[in-house]
């Protein structure tokens, strides 16, 4: 009974929140997107090679276990999720234009069945405009708390450096994959943050 009771009000939550366009075309901005929801809304942003796809296969890029069941999840209740990935900066002159290399890199690589799914991530694609831009410095963590607001940012990364940089930004960060805990931020976490 607890456990239902604790469903229950994880979905009256849930239903609090407003779930975002998922594809960048037809939506306003994501900063407008974003400050639609109330203030006690979340986004949850991601490190992409080794927290979400598996890069450590040359040419052979898969999901991290259980990273698209996490993904499944925040979508479920609506939580909108980001990316904060280093690539080459020369890759673009703007963000989308990254996130245009950045996207065809990882689908020239891409060993999956089904296509990995870049329309959760609309426009929230951020990457560095220049090397000293690079993850950990702090650049892309406050870019990213920033689009976010005023809704919680949240970060998930492989990295201890990249999870300390997203803290002194401002936002909660996540280490994956650690042995003694859940892989991802459990759901629970960020629809309920306790402030310590």
């Amino acid at each position: 009974m607890k456990l239902f009771a604790r469903l229950a009000t994880a979905g009256a939550a849930a239903g609090l929140l407003f779930a975002l366009p998922t594809t960048a075309t037809a939506a306003p901005p994501a900063a407008q997107q974003l400050t639609q929801h109330s203030t006690r809304c979340s986004v949850v942003w991601f490190d992409l090679g080794n927290t979400l796809v598996d890069t450590k296969a040359a040419g052979q890029m898969t999901w991290m276990a259980g990273a698209q069941r996490h993904l499944r999840q925040l979508r479920s209740v609506g939580v909108p999720v980001g990316l904060i990935t280093n690539v080459p900066p020369e890759w673009g002159a703007t963000d989308a234009e990254r996130a245009a290399a950045t996207k065809a890199y990882v689908d020239g690589q891409w060993a999956e069945a089904d296509p990995f799914p870049w329309a959760l991530f609309g426009d929230r694609i951020l990457t560095p405009r220049t090397k000293a831009e690079s993850k950990p410095a702090l650049a892309l963590f406050e870019r990213g708390k920033s689009v976010a607001s005023p809704c919680r940012s949240f970060y998930e990364g492989e990295t201890p450096a990249e999870i300390t940089a997203a803290e002194q930004a401002g936002l909660t960060g996540y280490l994956t994959g650690q042995p003694d805990q859940p892989a991802f931020i459990p759901l629970w976490r960020v629809l309920f943050p306790v402030k310590v």
